[in-house]
């Protein structure tokens, strides 16, 4: 389940800015503006792009399979159990990128290099 999403000038988002669907379970399925605000820092510092170009596009929550939320680099020991989070799409208005977070936004990775596409 994607949902779309405005995202203005600063890092952190208003609650009213993100849609909310709460699912039978209770649980919202709002991404949380803290994982927002960890995936524009992290673009922005990569891409160097200023924070208030980018804005979350679409989001859903998934399960990911391991501690490396599915994108473990060679080598790297990830723990093995599933860990919940989402998967964040941020656009710049011409370029995609798509990341991977837990549910806190402490682990954000980016996916691979062709999950930048053009708009």
């Amino acid at each position: 389940m994607c949902f779309s999403v405005n995202f203005i000038s600063s890092a952190v988002a208003a609650p009213s800015q993100i849609a909310e669907n709460t699912g039978a379970s209770g649980q919202s399925d709002r991404v949380p503006p803290k994982v927002v605000k960890a995936v524009i820092a992290d673009l922005s510092q990569q891409q160097n792009l200023p924070p208030e170009k980018l804005k979350v596009t679409k989001y859903s929550r998934e399960s990911w399979s391991d501690g490396c939320l599915g994108l473990a680099q060679p080598e790297e020991i990830c723990s093995q159990a599933i860990v919940e989070g989402w998967r964040v799409v941020v656009s710049d208005g011409s370029q995609k990128w798509i990341y991977r977070t837990d549910n806190s936004g402490r682990n954000v990775r980016l996916e691979a290099p062709q999950s930048k596409v053009k708009s």
